[in-house]
């Protein structure tokens, strides 16, 4: 609360001080003193940051590393075992049997950084963050100068303009005596701390510095020592693996990447698997289309040439018409006036037969309904959609429900689902 009372007194003359309506006072040795200072606060929170984002980095290096080996291991281990790479595969024969090896090595790696990283955040880390708290502390010591030099000219403004008035008050005289007692302990104050800054912060920066010296030679080895279990670990799976690792350029690299790529990617692209499947109901007409097509062919072959039972079997030729032999076989006796019942006999005889009844016409097809069981909704073009309780016309179907049916509903004609209706 004490705090707050005098913050709340020297914030007019911190208003007032801004906009050159107080003056207020400055010392220059102190504020070199500050600006070093606050150079040497943000060298030390950077590097602080800059340490553990290394220390980070190296872990997530070999952590990526290892998991890369795994992975790799994961990919070719089954293949391998499967279907033997090396034996159809001999030119990646090096690669399948080395995979292993380079899981095994990233680990080991891993294991052997893991001390060097936590000797580097007990040993720089630590004696960092040490630094750290005692610049707050300054800092703090600062900023209570900087307090104690707002009372010090608060208190030297308000003197100063109280001293020059004419005609001073009763109570100017008395407010005049507190304002010299106010000033000379302000000034007691300032003087005192601003002192012992400008005499401590000059030793403490030079301490500072033979602090931080010894941290960085530390850092430096620490790190080396990081490099050389890199290195060692690296040359000695390339000797293992037959690797070789004279110093070749980039553009090598790139090139005999691509020579040993060949054409792999180019037949890749080009396999049906890849490719953007557009529609489930094209799917389906095409295996139909191509199913009636092999049936088609089949029966062609199975049907011999000279034969016409085939024929009959499409298309049925309709029956051939009555021969004037099946009407009669004997030509009538001429026409004589004198035998009539031979003239009935006659006629009759020459009477055409009654024609054939007419062709029975063959059974429309009854439509058949299913009811949706399930809401369905079109997938891909040429889909139909429906909602549950609608009734679908079936245009085609197969035994199965398991299969995509063909129906129509509300005009439009699409595939479906079989298993998410059921038969009327």
């Amino acid at each position: 609360m004490k705090g707050l009372t005098k913050a709340i007194k020297r914030t007019p003359f911190a208003v007032t001080s801004r906009i050159g309506l107080a003056k207020k006072s400055n010392d220059p040795e102190f504020d070199e003193y500050n600006r070093i200072f606050a150079t040497l606060e943000t060298g030390a929170e950077k590097l602080q940051k800059d340490i553990k984002a290394f220390t980070d980095a190296v872990r997530s290096l070999f952590t990526a590393g290892a998991g890369y080996g795994t992975h790799f291991t994961a990919i070719f281990t089954p293949i391998a075992g499967e279907y033997d790479m090396i034996g159809k595969h001999p030119n990646s024969e090096q690669t399948v049997r080395n995979v292993a090896k380079y899981e095994a090595m990233m680990e080991e790696l891993k294991t052997l950084v893991t001390p060097e990283l936590e000797l580097i955040e007990s040993r720089i880390l630590a004696p960092l963050k040490d630094l750290q708290g005692t610049l707050k502390t300054i800092r703090k010591t600062i900023t209570k100068r900087e307090h104690k030099l707002v009372d010090y000219d608060r208190f030297n403004n308000s003197l100063t303009k109280l001293r020059d008035k004419k005609d001073k008050s009763l109570n100017d005289e008395k407010n005049l005596f507190k304002l010299e007692q106010d000033f000379e302990q302000a000034t007691q104050e300032y003087e005192y701390i601003n002192s012992a800054l400008k005499v401590d912060l000059p030793r403490f920066m030079q301490l500072s510095t033979q602090f931080i010296d010894p941290l960085f030679n530390s850092f430096f080895y620490m790190t080396l020592n990081i490099y050389y279990i890199i290195l060692e670990k690296m040359n000695a799976f390339a000797d293992d693996a037959k690797y070789d690792i004279t110093n070749v350029p980039g553009a090598q690299i790139q090139q005999d990447y691509e020579t040993k790529r060949t054409d792999a990617w180019e037949i890749i692209e080009n396999l049906g698997i890849i490719k953007r499947i557009v529609s489930a109901s094209k799917l389906v007409q095409a295996s139909r289309s191509q199913n009636s097509m092999g049936s088609g062919a089949s029966a062609a072959k199975r049907t011999p040439s000279t034969g016409s039972g085939s024929g009959a079997s499409f298309n049925k030729p309709p029956p051939p018409p009555p021969s004037a032999a099946a009407v009669s076989h004997a030509p009538p006796p001429p026409y004589s006036a004198a035998s009539s019942g031979n003239g009935a006999s006659s006629v009759a005889a020459t009477k055409r037969p009654p024609p054939p009844p007419p062709l029975k016409p063959k059974p429309i097809p009854q439509v058949q309904y299913v009811v949706a069981l399930y809401d369905f909704a079109a997938q891909a073009e040429g889909d139909l959609s429906f909602n549950t309780g609608d009734r679908i016309e079936i245009v085609e179907r197969t035994a199965s429900t398991e299969d995509w049916w063909t129906g129509r509903l509300n005009g439009q004609q699409g595939v479906f689902p079989g298993n998410y209706v059921q038969e009327v």
